[in-house]
């Protein structure tokens, strides 16, 4: 038996807008997947690090200089016929010197996050896609706390993931917190949500596993083994909750390759940086409910 092949390590870049678009490519004819789109970027080469890889990349591709990266998400995907896995490093870029050109041919495309669900992305971005769609912050509702009372009346810096137990009678009031970019999430639906609402569980689900779906389905999990079975059946995204994660741990749900957000009460040692944190105000934990 043949030894598996080095996945190939690539570097991406999200860049994203004043009015909150993402910049994507696509991919000109001759190469494969030719006609799909993808984020700007490329293969990284030995010993280089990501951030440089990114800048070199970003430089060749689009004639922009990067002046303000976080790293995003780490993917790994392998295609059908492949003889390796492709490991994509995804950075969010957040500023840059110059103006975005199509240097490789390629035609570009300012999409808003909105619309990015239902672009024609490659396969190995869809977890990409979902860690751009979701706010940087979840938030746990309190029963007795009506959802109504979230809904800005003027202009708000950031967005917001909300946690309910039910959608309120009015389902006007989760369209008007998605006019502010916010997203409402159902927790352990009976059925599934209306109205755009997504879904988190707390118990292990099988998850509806379609390429553009809308209404993202995450799963709250306390150890790494939970999110890889989690990730295993179809969650879109991770909410972590429980003790404090050690570096061998968060390294191990990092490497899931799904967007995970950590309980704001947890700490978190070592360089592993969560996709965002989970306010869930001690209300909310597996068994607890």
């Amino acid at each position: 038996m043949s030894e598996a092949s080095p996945p190939l390590e690539v570097v991406a870049g999200a860049l994203l807008d004043a009015h909150g678009r993402v910049l994507i490519a696509e991919r000109p004819p001759g190469k494969s997947f030719a006609g799909r789109w993808e984020f700007p970027g490329g293969k990284r080469h030995r010993d280089e690090s990501a951030r440089a890889a990114l800048a070199r990349e970003l430089a060749e591709e689009l004639g922009i200089v990067v002046e303000d990266a976080a790293p995003l998400i780490a993917v790994t995907h392998r295609y059908p016929g492949a003889r390796a896995d492709v490991r994509i490093d995804c950075w969010r870029v957040s500023a840059w010197r110059g103006t975005p050109a199509a240097l490789d041919g390629q035609r570009l495309r300012w999409c808003p996050r909105t619309e990015l669900v239902d672009a024609d992305i490659l396969e190995a971005d869809r977890a990409i896609v979902t860690a751009l769609v979701l706010p940087p912050s979840f938030v746990r509702v309190p029963r007795e706390e009506p959802l109504a009372e979230h809904v800005p009346t003027g202009p708000r810096p950031g967005r917001t993931a909300w946690l309910v137990d039910a959608l309120p009678a009015e389902l006007g009031v989760v369209r008007r917190l998605e006019e502010h970019g916010d997203l409402v999430f159902v927790l352990d639906p009976r059925t599934r949500p209306v109205g755009g609402a997504g879904s988190v569980y707390t118990t292990p689900h099988q998850f509806e596993r379609a390429a553009h779906r809308r209404e993202l389905a995450g799963r709250l999990v306390h150890t790494a083994g939970e999110a890889l079975a989690a990730a295993a059946d179809g969650a879109d995204f991770l909410l972590v909750t429980g003790p404090d994660l050690d570096a061998a741990a968060a390294a191990r749900i990092a490497g899931v390759g799904l967007p995970w957000y950590l309980d704001s009460e947890s700490t978190l040692a070592g360089p592993v940086a969560p996709t965002g944190r989970f306010q869930s105000r001690a209300a909310l934990a597996i068994g607890r409910l």
